[in-house]
């Protein structure tokens, strides 16, 4: 490892832990001007295009036919298109922090579904104990058993949108090499735009109120730091360290979503929350132990 990986991993790290657990505010304060789709199409059309104008300006590589980027293409429909537009549709229901707290479920699937998409090994016995440890924590945060205590339909969604990042995120390692970190970042955030901006054109709906400053500021946030940093700092990341490494992010992120939820949208944070959250936890770091995340 370089001296610039040695400060350069730690602060991509960081980034991503504080960025992506400030961007669930963000998305829940542009929602009340915005309709979902099209927020999150425009938010990453605009990242797209800040990122394109930094690569061409650094003199990033886009070359070769159009066939080698389709996989790039297929990455970015699932985490931007399929894994954050239904994180954006899910927070028209959902609370900031719970929503958060519900994404801590990545290294779980990410664990699960490695073997299945790469060469990692499937789980051992404790892999296994993390996994069922980790679901039985959601269960708790979902509370099933009192009707209407959660909207399922959105909870689901959010799980749908943690399955499809988990995917993304070991097919990515498979195909990363053949593409300069930016490049790649680009080539994904544009494709996901894309289709978002597609679906909303065929919803026919943009705005479900006027536009308050805060939603500007909420959305100018997502472009440049939820976007452009955060993002590049993830592939980065990708580059150096296995998927559930990074994944573990995912303690960090529902801390900041639900304190600065609480602070700025005084919501709710309940008993039923913190057990929950806290037998995710649990489940999460049995998974990662077993994985070896300590390591490079």
């Amino acid at each position: 490892m370089t001296n610039g990986s040695r400060l350069g991993l730690p602060l991509a790290y960081g980034a991503i832990c504080v960025i992506w657990g400030t961007t669930y505010l963000a998305i829940k304060i542009g929602l009340e001007s915005f309709d979902p789709v099209f927020y999150a199409g425009v938010r990453y059309t605009a990242g797209t295009l800040l990122l394109l104008v930094l690569a061409r300006s650094g003199a990033v590589p886009f070359g070769g036919p159009l066939r080698r980027w389709w996989p790039a293409f297929g990455v970015g429909v699932l985490f931007i298109a399929v894994s954050n537009g239904l994180v954006f549709w899910a927070e028209t229901s959902l609370d900031s922090g719970f929503t958060a707290l519900l994404m801590t479920t990545s290294p779980l699937w990410t664990a699960l579904l490695a073997p299945l998409l790469s060469s990692d090994r499937a789980p051992g016995a404790r892999g296994w104990a993390g996994i069922a440890l980790g679901f039985a924590g959601t269960v708790l945060l979902l509370q099933p058993w009192r009707a209407g205590a959660v909207p399922l339909l959105p909870a689901l969604a959010v799980e749908g949108s943690v399955v499809a990042w988990a995917v993304g995120s070991n097919w990515v390692r498979r195909i990363r090499a053949a593409f300069h970190p930016m490049a790649l970042t680009v080539a994904q955030m544009g494709a996901g735009a894309a289709v978002l901006l597609a679906v909303a054109g065929i919803r026919g709906r943009a705005l479900v109120a006027p536009v308050t400053a805060r939603a500007w500021l909420a959305l100018a946030f997502l472009i440049v730091f939820g976007s452009c940093v955060a993002f590049a700092a993830y592939f980065y990341l990708l580059r150096h360290w296995n998927a559930t490494r990074v994944a573990t992010s995912t303690y960090v992120n529902p801390i900041v979503a639900v304190t600065l939820g609480a602070i700025v949208l005084r919501e709710a944070v309940t008993p039923a929350m913190v057990a929950g959250a806290g037998v995710v936890f649990g489940g999460v770091a049995l998974v990662l132990h077993e994985q070896g995340a300590g390591r490079t």
